[in-house]
């Protein structure tokens, strides 16, 4: 009783906020298990992800099996420098029991609900308006990348993406132990953090310019990034390195091979590099329009509002950088979780800014506007023909498409026949299955079948660098192979077992 009597005292701004959280955390947890239940997550990430979440929880940084099909021989710390799955142990000792390989998909969820309530805080403490806060997170909450990002499953930027509205809140609230935590947590998470948080710094040295003991917290802050960055290439990723694994993220040929010499380029032809902001360097003419399609999605959806202050495009300019100057174009534009960064910052830096209007319909009616155009946006462009580049699928984002929970095979039949594999047997299995097999000592993806004793394969071309016809031809040679033979056969899904 004493419960309802509390939530009915609480201001409405409050209580519609928490009825927004509660929206959106059914939506965001429906996407996520019914992916990964549907058997769309994938071997790249996320069954690599599995893999490396469950050896970090039995205290070992082994090889990652999966990788052979590459014909690579490393750990997932050779792949990227990041500690975040180290970070989550506990949850998996505590609920993975329960939750299994949904475990990163719902950890991902809380971080994007935990993130979204530290902007609320923030917008509350800075401007004191409720109502804006709300319109913030409500605007969060439909930015299109953040349904992109669901197609990559639990990427690691997409978690420590989620750690900067924390920092901000914690900082600017004035708990700076907390703030340190997340701070230093954010550094080892990835590579590219502490450059981002040298922009986010610079920001927050503007906010407070006139308070001397923030702007000495601020310059201690980029000063520990920038060494952290220095540390992160000449020695902590060099270390994790050998002979046959180098670190193969860095690619940037447009601008050099190596983060000193990028940055060399980046000062001595200012103009070439601005150039690669929106011009296509991959020479492919099919990819002209990705770049220009970020920045009109994103323009349209509030951040035209930036133009106002524009100090706050300060922490955009890594992010921005990042993704431009990068030699894939799938990073580009609004394609996965390449725009995560950018979403997560828009509406810190949006709201602020109308927090800044004295007349408050004006302001309301401007986040109404915001958020509607936002939401019309995200809607157009999870129609995959409505995109720049219109291949693939989008159901992985898009809940409104009718085959989001309308597979094209038995879902159940499927699981049934999986409990056939005993836990600690070593299985090889196509993409889409591997992800629910990787938490083993010993898992590999089809085609790669090295000592496997059962193969777990849907029939159709389920991996990415084969064809139809070449991953058929596989395939058939192990239906027919007399050390095999079928346990399970629910078409397209056929299970096989080493005699």
């Amino acid at each position: 009783m004493s419960s309802i009597k509390t939530l009915r005292s609480l201001p409405l701004h409050q209580k519609v906020f928490y009825l927004v959280m509660l929206v959106f955390a059914a939506v965001f947890c429906t996407i996520v298990i019914g992916n990964h239940y549907y058997f769309r997550t994938t071997a790249y990430d996320y069954a690599v992800y599995n893999f490396a979440f469950w050896d970090y929880s039995h205290f070992h940084i082994s090889s990652v099996s999966l990788y052979k099909v590459c014909n690579a021989d490393k750990t997932f710390l050779q792949d990227h420098f990041s500690l975040t799955l180290m970070y989550f142990v506990p949850v998996y000792w505590l609920i993975g029991w329960l939750t299994g390989t949904y475990t990163l998909l719902l950890i991902l969820v809380a971080f994007i609900l935990w993130s979204a309530w530290a902007i609320y805080k923030l917008l509350l403490l800075k401007t004191g308006d409720g109502w804006l806060g709300v319109f913030a997170v409500l605007y969060y909450f439909l930015l299109q990348g953040r349904y992109s990002a669901f197609s990559s499953d639990a990427n690691i930027l997409t978690i420590v993406s989620c750690f900067v509205p924390l920092f901000l809140y914690y900082f600017e609230a004035k708990k700076y132990v907390f703030a340190f935590i997340i701070f230093v947590l954010s550094l080892f998470s990835r590579e590219d953090m502490p450059l981002w948080f040298v922009f986010v710094f610079i920001v927050l040295a503007i906010w407070h310019w006139r308070e001397r003991k923030i702007i000495a917290y601020c310059i201690v802050g980029i000063f520990v990034s920038v060494l952290y960055f220095i540390l992160l290439f000449k020695v902590f990723i060099p270390i994790t390195e050998t002979p046959q694994n180098r670190y193969v993220l860095f690619q940037y040929a447009a601008l050099g091979k190596t983060p000193g010499a990028a940055l060399l380029h980046i000062l001595s032809h200012p103009i070439e590099t601005f150039k690669l902001l929106y011009i296509n360097q991959s020479g492919d003419p099919t990819f002209n329009g990705v770049k220009g399609e970020f920045y009109w999605v994103y323009l349209i959806s509030g951040g035209f509002i930036l133009f106002f202050r524009p100090r706050y495009f300060i922490w955009f300019i890594p992010l921005v950088f990042q993704k431009m100057f990068n030699d894939d174009f799938i990073r580009w534009g609004i394609y996965g979780y390449y725009a995560i960064a950018v979403v997560t910052m828009l509406p810190v830096s949006v709201f602020l800014i109308l927090a800044q209007l004295k007349i408050r319909w004006i302001k309301y009616s401007i986040s109404v506007v915001i958020c509607s155009l936002t939401f019309f946006v995200t809607r157009y462009k999870m129609d995959v023909g409505h995109r720049a580049v219109p291949w693939g699928t989008t159901t992985k984002e898009n809940i409104f498409d009718a085959r989001f929970f309308n597979p094209p095979y038995n879902t159940a039949e499927i699981y049934n026949r999986l409990k056939l594999i005993p836990e600690d047997a070593k299985v090889c299995a196509s993409a889409s299955l591997l992800p629910h097999l990787s938490q083993r000592k010993y898992s590999y993806e089809f085609p790669d079948v090295e000592d496997a004793d059962y193969i777990a394969v849907f029939t159709f071309q389920d991996y990415y660098a084969s064809t139809q016809h070449d991953y058929t031809r596989i395939l058939n040679k192990y239906i027919t192979n007399s050390s095999w033979k079928i346990i399970a056969n629910v078409p397209p899904f056929i299970l096989l077992k080493k005699n």
